[in-house]
């Protein structure tokens, strides 16, 4: 069929026009085989050698992946090795074999598909996760089988890839001059996946259900990373189309790059810290060639995916970080797990996550835990650009709790003569009303606050965001959520205390402006949206965002504030306008 447009979710931007590369296709069909007695024995045997194999497999791609990334990135594959030296569940597995008499195949995935049911009944965040086991389970049974496991590497010629999923491994092979483009009926925008394409530059789109229905081997495809669009087996006036597209949007990428080392200042002459919002060690180098100051939001979530991580392992990847930005700074979010980022590992299974035991209350619950990411956080500020940031506070209780424990974990280095920074930052997340409305008292118990504009907004107007049912009503330019940022930048100014942005609003078109005129001190967006945050900061002046921000602030309703920003910008703001356009 003839321009056949499917629609996803637009996870790296970009368009390409290449041939398809069908990956994985259908799941193995084990089928159940009784074995004879005398064939237990050597079945166990058969199981144990495909788990040495696979482990071998896993091991040579950590050191494929050192060699294009970073080592501390190289923990995406620790649970897939975690599965591998599973005791309990290779143990099962033989009691299984050795009781049942069933074939080691069958058994083997039998039990990877109960682990895999549990991460699908949780949120989204940890549902993504699922590749890593299935990685782990698609090695293991080629080797049962004896099948050969075919690698991206052995592909030919510049492809996009098509796939149901795409593993962690998968994107090892990942390289600009043969994997150009990628979609993939599942995932989103936090899968391992979707961040490193949005690290290498590759447009992908996923969550596309079933793009892999549609597509054979070879089949031509345009992959519009931007707007999260594929069209198979495209017309000739379509592809022209696309092609002038993506000639556009290389010419725009190359005039973006050269504001990579302006700084982010107004026509008038103010200045704005402008940094990067990363979750895995791996985008920092993006983030650092786009011209971010620093990290302005490091999410540690990643290192609680299979359990609590040691110390030790903490420390080494804060410190890498710390390292890679110096002397700028990094602000290090400590654990937020609970509302989207449930994991059955941690016993948080709320009925309401997003108004339960989460982020700032996990952790002063769970003490053992949050005094040892603060010691690894501590020990990794010796340099002094670390920053400490508590998440999800709602009371000034908390952070005065929260600060006793880093208190009490700095004398216990003190003690025993290890180094940090004992004027660390401390700042706190301003995501609920209640921080806002009680910000000049919580400005005076830190050094800095910085607001979280997707889940400000979804407090305050009472949406949870990742309901689709509810999800239209969600716009962080409603009055009473600009409102709430006004009276926290004011407080926290009142206290000479700065004020950051780390949320997606902070590099939406119609909201910079009124950002910059209610004088925000920082904002930390997305390493592939510095450039044009960038670049829409420093086509304004300060004195025009200021009047923005004040009529603004005068409307009544979210539509009213779109509507004054759209016709605002069509009469007198050209360049945002351009960067408008080019999205659509």
């Amino acid at each position: 069929m003839k321009n056949k447009l499917l629609r996803g979710i637009p996870a790296s931007p970009g368009v390409v026009i290449e041939k398809a590369y069908i990956h994985g296709g259908k799941e193995f069909i084990i089928p159940e085989r009784t074995i004879a007695p005398n064939e237990v024995r050597s079945e166990i045997e058969k199981f144990k050698k495909a788990l040495r194999a696979a482990k071998g497999e896993i091991k040579a791609i950590q050191q494929q992946f050192l060699k294009k990334t970073d080592k501390y990135h190289a923990r995406i594959f620790d649970m897939q090795m975690l599965i591998l030296e599973d005791k309990k569940l290779i143990n099962e597995a033989i009691q299984i074999i050795r009781k049942e008499r069933k074939n080691a195949e069958y058994v083997f995935q039998n039990l990877i598909k109960k682990i895999i049911s549990n991460f699908d009944s949780s949120k989204e965040y940890f549902r993504e996760r699922t590749s890593d086991i299935k990685d782990v389970l698609n090695r293991v049974l080629y080797h049962l089988t004896s099948k050969t496991f075919q690698e991206l590497s052995s592909l030919s010629g510049e492809c996009v890839a098509i796939a149901h999923h795409l593993t962690p491994s998968d994107t090892v092979k990942f390289s600009k001059d043969k994997i150009v483009g990628f979609a993939t009926d599942l995932g989103g925008k936090t899968a391992h996946v979707a961040i490193m394409a949005r690290a290498l530059g590759i447009p992908a789109v996923v969550g596309l259900k079933e793009v892999t229905k549609f597509v054979e081997t070879g089949e031509r495809v345009i992959i519009d990373g931007t707007r999260g669009i594929v069209i198979i087996d495209p017309d000739e006036a379509t592809q022209r189309s696309y092609e002038e597209r993506r000639k556009k949007f290389q010419d725009y990428t190359k005039e973006l790059e050269t504001l990579d080392e302006l700084p982010p200042t107004t026509i008038d002459g103010h200045t704005i810290d402008l940094s990067a919002n990363i979750e895995l060690p791996i985008e920092i180098n993006a983030a650092l060639s786009h011209g971010a100051k620093g990290i302005g939001l490091f999410r540690t979530e990643f290192l609680y995916f299979n359990g609590p991580p040691s110390e030790e392992d903490q420390y080494k990847i804060y410190s890498y970080v710390a390292e890679k930005v110096y002397p700028d700074s990094v602000i290090i979010r400590t654990l937020d797990l609970g509302g989207d980022k449930i994991s059955p590992s941690y016993g948080i299974e709320d009925p309401n996550p997003y108004l339960g035991w989460r982020a700032i209350r996990f952790s002063l619950t769970e003490r053992k835990l949050f005094k040892s990411q603060l010691r690894a956080i501590l020990r990794a500020s010796s340099k002094g650009n670390v920053k400490i940031m508590f998440p999800m506070i709602s009371t000034i209780e908390e952070i005065r709790e929260a600060k006793e424990i880093l208190e009490e974990v700095g004398d216990e280095l003190n003690s025993q003569g290890i180094p940090y920074d004992k004027n660390i930052d401390v700042g706190v997340m301003v995501e609920v009303p209640s921080t806002a409305i009680g910000a000049e008292e919580i400005a005076k118990e830190v050094s800095f606050l910085s607001i979280g504009s997707n889940d400000l907004t979804q407090y305050t107007l009472a949406i949870d965001r990742s309901n689709p049912r509810v999800a239209y009503l969600f716009n962080s330019l409603h009055p009473a959520v600009l409102h709430l940022i006004k009276t926290t930048i004011d407080a926290g100014h009142k206290s000479q205390c700065w004020v950051g942005l780390c949320g997606e609003m902070g590099a939406e078109p119609l909201a910079i402006p009124i950002l910059l005129g209610m004088e925000i001190d920082e904002l930390s967006v997305t390493p592939i949206s510095i450039l044009e945050t960038k670049k829409i900061i420093r086509s304004l002046s300060i004195d025009e965002a200021r009047q923005i921000a004040r009529e603004v602030l005068s409307l009544e309703s979210g539509r009213e504030v779109e509507k004054f920003m759209h016709d605002k910008i069509a009469k007198e703001l050209p360049v945002i306008k351009e960067v408008i356009e080019r999205r659509e």
